[in-house]
């Protein structure tokens, strides 16, 4: 078995580089309702001129996932229009911080976000280190033998740890990339809760945020979603304030710069999706707005195993948790919009 891991000893060095729920914000606009715009604006590849067949791209889009054709969700809906697209954030070490399933319902015209812990306990047997066995060492270290890079690897992983959902598409950007992209749109504005106040020289971490509405350039947003200590309610209160931060800098991405922001986010994503996929998922998400997006975490506890501190997934509620969107109809979809109160008017342009 030859085994890629450069993470060597620093994998052991505890960081707390979150990367940041914001990107999300970006594969949903860029990737998931925008190409279309970018391409139909500058000209670019007949887009918009009737070359690309959006029915036909989306059917050959659900009949070839990237991973996950033979999983227990995949089987038992073999005709759903879902596209699932793993959003991956990454640290300096290459560990994914962030990871979240984008799910985005064709027909529906809606987006469920589902979180993964990056704690999460993945059973790797291969594995000694106990860092090894969380889920977001699974892009960086991996089994060459058993997958050809690292995304075929997380990808897998987090299909399983769903109940074996299809992954149809992935998408990584760095908190590098974050920022220049929040910096293309011209900053965020959003009401900071408390005071934050925190450094960490070892991870070349400063924060300082007065409390207060204002609007936040790349490198302070990168702040405001890092901070971890202060809150009330502890790691809620920090989940809770990414989650607003994501739903305004998904408001404030659609207007006059908006092409600015979809050629920023072209140039900061690694992704497999090509123009054609992208232009046809952007079609069939003209029209979104906020009250479309929808977050979930997949349910769990945190454990302590040998020392090493993990999240433990429920894999019978999750599972549940995942038919639940995939059985999801207008009806139930609007009755969870009403749930939520979320009646925002800002959408992707049509």
């Amino acid at each position: 078995m030859e085994v890629n891991t450069n993470i060597g000893a620093a994998v052991k060095k505890k960081k707390t580089n979150t990367v940041l729920k914001i990107f999300i914000i970006v594969f949903l606009v860029v990737l998931l309702g925008s190409v279309v715009l970018f391409f139909a604006l500058n000209n670019s590849n007949g887009v918009g001129k009737g070359v690309i067949n959006p029915k036909k791209v989306l059917e050959e889009i659900n009949m070839n996932p990237f991973v996950g054709a033979n999983g227990a969700i995949a089987q038992e809906f073999p005709d759903s229009k879902r596209v699932n697209m793993l959003l991956l954030g990454t640290s300096s070490l290459d560990l994914t911080d962030t990871m979240m399933l984008g799910s985005f319902d064709t027909e529906l015209k809606r987006v469920d976000i589902v979180s993964v812990p990056r704690d999460t306990y993945v059973d790797r047997t291969e594995y000694k280190d106990p860092a090894l066995k969380k889920i977001n060492s699974t892009y960086q270290t991996y089994d060459k033998d058993k997958y050809k890079d690292g995304f075929e690897s997380v990808c897998t992983e987090v299909s399983n740890v769903l109940g074996g959902v299809p992954i149809h598409f992935y998408a990584l950007i760095s908190d590098d990339g974050v920022a220049h992209i929040i910096d293309a749109m011209g900053g965020v504005e959003i009401d900071v809760p408390i005071q934050m106040d925190y450094e960490d020289a070892g991870q070349d971490l400063f924060i300082h945020l007065q409390k207060g509405l204002q609007t936040l350039n790349g490198d302070q947003s990168i702040q405001f979603l890092r901070f971890r200590k202060g809150y009330a309610n502890g790691d809620l209160g920090r989940v809770e304030a990414q989650q607003n931060f994501m739903k305004e800098a998904f408001k404030q991405s659609i207007g006059f710069g908006f092409p600015k922001v979809v050629s920023t986010g072209l140039a900061e994503v690694q992704t497999n999706m090509n123009a054609a996929q992208g232009s046809s998922l952007a079609t069939s998400g003209l029209g979104m707005g906020t009250s479309d997006l929808h977050t979930v975490v997949i349910p769990g506890v945190p454990e302590t195993i040998n020392g090493a501190s993990y999240f433990i997934a429920d894999a019978e509620a999750t599972a549940v948790a995942m038919r639940d969107l995939y059985s999801m109809t207008k009806e139930t979809a609007d009755a969870t919009e009403n749930a939520d109160g979320e009646t925002d008017g800002n959408e992707i342009a049509e």
